[in-house]
């Protein structure tokens, strides 16, 4: 979402069907507004299906005209030599769109395929001595968004940055009306790219991750004075953030969210001292009927500061009700959001949902990062076990069932799941893990080390500067070595084309269970589970909750003849 420099627009995005729309209104009452659809669906990877699109940059560049850009796909093939190891091609979509406030004048000003470019000469492949054909358009630029101009907002920065050892980095500002660019002296760089997957040490393009949503741009002036404080006395006991404000200052765009509130967004007009209510994030949910969530942090007993959200279910199916523990998907990751849409589905299902956040979401300290690259595991299912000890004792009115508490987790969540399985055996009796690595060595350092000419992707959830690959005990962090410790129930749930690393493994790991006689439940994931599509959501929550209601109750135990005993 955006403000308009003069206060007057909000511009946001909202999803219709199968299209991403930018709805624009005017703040005013009675606020018309005007919807653009942007015409941007792409393949997904190794799918015929559609990827939904989504915006990695919207901002205003004057009050009456709109720049947006959705996010870049790239698909790459496997190595099979040539530059970088890539001789299939790419597809890059890296559009920068205009529009006007009243919906006119919309038009695609640049794209990355406007920056095409094919070597003249054929480029030997590494590992033969014929040239490797280059095919058309192997070679394209990914378009970065600097920002604005310094004082003049119809020029927007940009930077078309090479894929392929053959194409540099350049920059241009481009007219946000006509289109048209012209090369201006290189700065200082952007931003960092954690998207990017590109060795520049040895000028090898990797890849790019896809689906970053966050701005490429970022404010260089402080927020009006007291208007934080101002408007948290208007919403007690809820978070405030301050997104925009206009360049007078006299209206700000502001997020409110807390509790089972998934979001309001509201418009603060300062001299008038009103806070004007744009729209509700989700507005089909009633916020009555959502369940409560509460967020909770303590000092636990070594010290370490813990924190997370706890969700009650309105009406639970079983008194006391179960608990699910999710572990966060990084290390240290973010810190949960107020508002988890999972979690209000299985509080729908009946459990208690209590989300942790890492003990040092804050930040590491130096001095720890060698226990923890050694203990990663252990601390992290300890702090659950915790987290729980001190839910329980300070909520006496809100009982759980102590011998039915699963685990759940995604990535490197799911990994914790799988580890607080084999670590609490006793204390945790299910668990489930989504797209999950069953071994960290292999997941953090997915390439051969025999061969040179590999590149690492970037480091995944997990940081692997704080691990030292050949000193390491990978075997005690490996949940497939341990295999014997996973006695309870596991369902592994994998998207078998979205990470190959992560389906060799479950793979592996099935065949050792099944070897056990203890063959873990699974489900290949449709893709658009991943999309946020809702009938593939739908289908998997079904199963999870079937999962959970035979594994979590004693439903075979056999009831004999009946006798009389005198």
């Amino acid at each position: 979402m955006a403000l308009s420099p003069d206060g007057r627009r909000v511009a946001y995005t909202t999803q219709v069907g199968k299209d991403l729309v930018v709805m624009i209104i005017n703040v005013e009452f009675p606020g018309p507004k005007t919807s653009v659809i942007v015409d941007e669906e792409r393949p997904v990877a190794f799918s015929e299906e559609n990827e939904r699109a989504q915006l990695r940059f919207l901002k205003w560049a004057t009050s009456d005209r709109l720049v947006f850009s959705p996010t870049v796909h790239v698909v790459t093939m496997p190595s099979a030599g040539g530059i970088g190891g890539v001789t299939n091609g790419q597809l890059i979509y890296a559009p920068i769109m205009a529009v006007d406030a009243d919906g006119r004048n919309a038009k695609v000003l640049i794209d990355a395929r406007d920056f095409t470019f094919t070597p003249p000469e054929p480029v030997r492949g590494e590992a033969s001595e014929t040239a490797a054909p280059i095919p058309e358009q192997w070679i394209g630029r990914h378009l970065d968004i600097v920002g604005f101009a310094p004082g003049n907002r119809e020029q927007l920065l940009i930077e078309a940055r090479g894929i392929g050892r053959l194409v540099a980095t350049e920059r241009y500002a481009l007219d946000v009306r006509t289109g048209k660019y012209t090369e201006v002296a290189p700065g200082p760089p952007s931003r960092s790219r954690p998207n990017q997957l590109f060795a520049e040490q040895r000028d090898t393009f990797v890849g790019l991750r896809t689906g970053e949503s966050r701005s490429a741009t970022t404010r260089s002036e402080d927020p009006p004075p007291g208007v934080q404080r101002e408007l948290e006395r208007k919403f007690p006991r809820r978070r405030v953030e301050l997104l925009e404000w206009s360049e007078d200052q006299a209206r700000v765009l502001v997020r409110v969210t807390g509790g089972g509130d998934p979001g309001r967004v509201y418009v603060y007009q300062r001299p008038e001292n009103l806070v004007l209510e744009i729209f509700r994030r989700a507005p089909w949910l009633n916020s009555g009927e959502l369940h409560d969530t509460r967020f909770f942090e303590f000092d636990a007993e070594d010290g370490a500061h813990l924190g997370g959200y706890v969700t009650w279910p309105n009406r639970p199916r079983f008194q006391p009700p179960p608990m699910i523990v999710c572990f966060p998907s990084g290390f240290p990751g973010h810190a949960q959001p107020e508002f988890d849409p999972e979690a209000q589905v299985l509080a729908d299902l009946g459990f208690i949902v209590l989300r942790l956040n890492h003990r040092y979401v804050a930040g590491v300290p130096r001095d720890r990062r060698a226990t923890l690259a050694a203990d990663v595991d252990q601390l992290a299912v300890h702090d659950a076990r915790v987290a729980i000890e001190w839910v329980a004792e300070r909520n006496p009115s809100h009982r759980f069932d102590r011998r039915r508490i699963a685990v759940l987790g995604r990535g490197f969540g799911g990994y914790l799941a799988m580890r607080a399985l084999q670590l609490e055996p006793w204390f945790f009796r299910c668990g489930v893990a989504i797209d999950a690595p069953t071994d960290l060595r292999p997941w953090l350092w997915p390439l051969k080390p025999d061969d040179p000419a590999a590149e690492l992707p970037p480091d995944p959830a997990l940081p692997r500067k704080w691990f030292e690959e050949d000193r390491t005990d990978w075997k005690r962090l490996a949940v497939t070595t341990n295999v014997e410790a996973l006695t309870n129930p596991l369902y592994l749930l994998v998207e078998p084309t979205r990470n190959r690393e992560v389906d060799i493994a479950t793979a592996g790991l099935r065949s050792k269970l099944k070897s056990l006689g203890r063959a873990p439940d699974y489900l290949a994931l449709d893709p658009g589970f991943f999309l946020a599509r809702p009938r593939a959501r739908a289908s998997t929550y079904r199963k999870i909750e079937e999962f959970f209601n035979l594994r979590l109750y004693d439903y075979d135990v056999k009831i004999g003849p009946a006798q009389e005993v005198k």
